[in-house]
């Protein structure tokens, strides 16, 4: 059983892809396609949501700020009715902010109608091995989101294999649904070994609670080969900002962390 719907979508979707790896195309459906620069002007915005409509990636995901001006854009854009839901983060990019910060963040954001929400967890917490705290904070942050999904933003790069294992199964209990690598504004982004100690954790909350949780590998995601390691390894999502540049089996420009 899987903790939420879309979840069980992610999984049918990365075995669709690695019965035909060939085709790059397929990867859109895992990609949530992402613009966190803080500097990113409306054109980029707009230009992100005409890709991801083109594309059917899985997700847009963008700034809470961004919201409202990009399901306007969806609208105009599409009238297929199957437009790429919405993503956003809270606490971005450094995680301290107090839960309560971060849960207002979530309810004005799915009040304008974002459907994902990707917060960063307290990080300094989780190196001060704080479980309970991170229980929590994902509780009442999932409890604002009102049943649509909810990532924790686990900072990889800040952390040791044991700090990551336990901060994702704290932010498990807690009630997230999927467990997500890095902000891209880390010293580094995913790596194989970090998705495979995310997969440890999906396996241990199964044999807790029966239900299966998703992995979303993100930062420094640039090419069709990267996607797909981090895929076989276990990643059912990939956050990128070259999204375009991996369907297309092309090189991404390497300007973006993301």
């Amino acid at each position: 059983m899987f903790v939420h719907e879309r979840v069980r979508e992610d999984y049918e979707q990365r075995d669709s892809f690695l019965c035909q790896t060939a085709n790059l195309r397929n990867l859109a459906g895992l990609i949530d396609h992402t613009l966190l620069k803080p500097e990113a002007t409306q054109d980029a915005y707009e230009n992100l949501l005409q890709q991801a409509v083109q594309h059917k990636f899985r997700s847009i995901c963008i700034p809470g700020s961004r919201i409202e001006q990009a399901i306007a854009q969806l609208q105009q854009i599409s009238q297929t009715g199957a437009n790429p839901v919405l993503c956003t983060v809270a606490g971005f990019p450094n995680g301290y902010s107090q839960t309560k910060a971060k849960a207002a963040e979530i309810l004005e954001c799915e009040n304008q109608g974002a459907w994902e929400f990707d917060y960063v967890q307290n990080i300094g917490r989780a190196r001060e091995a704080d479980w309970q705290l991170l229980e929590q904070e994902a509780r009442e942050l999932v409890y604002a989101a009102k049943g649509k999904i909810v990532k924790v933003i686990l900072e990889t790069s800040m952390l040791t294999g044991d700090e990551i294992y336990n901060s994702a199964l704290a932010a498990a209990r807690g009630g997230v649904h999927i467990l997500k690598t890095s902000t891209g504004f880390g010293s580094r982004g995913a790596s194989l070994d970090d998705v495979r100690i995310l997969r440890s954790v999906v396996e241990q909350f199964k044999k807790e609670s029966g239900l299966v949780l998703g992995i979303k590998a993100s930062g420094g995601i640039k090419s069709s080969e990267d996607a797909i390691n981090l895929v076989r390894a276990g990643a059912t999502r990939l956050g990128t900002s070259s999204g375009v540049a991996i369907i297309s089996g092309t090189p991404a420009d390497g300007k973006s962390n993301y």
